[in-house]
């Protein structure tokens, strides 16, 4: 199943055309960029996902700790801003 062409075509598409939440039951989006303050949330802009490494141990490759990331960002604000925005899938 997971070589077919479909399963190919839904793991490519955003989360937000195969998942959805109702906002009421969702946590702010301050609570998820919370999480990003903490060095075991690692960041693959390639793929666009989060990933959580507990023991830093196997990471995929293209992840970076987001704690490292926000180093060659202008700015705390402006990297936080680029995540909220991939959360919130706005990004451009």
């Amino acid at each position: 199943m997971e070589g077919s062409d479909l399963f190919g075509a839904l793991n490519a598409m955003p989360k937000g055309a195969i998942h959805h939440i109702h906002t009421t039951a969702a946590n702010p989006i301050d609570a998820y960029l919370h999480l990003t303050y903490d060095d075991r949330v690692y960041f693959s802009a390639r793929e666009n996902l989060f990933k959580v490494y507990p023991k830093h141990e196997g990471v995929a490759d293209g992840y970076v700790k987001c704690t490292d990331l926000r180093q060659y960002y202008r700015s705390v604000d402006e990297f936080d801003k680029m995540l909220m925005e991939e959360i919130l899938l706005t990004a451009a």
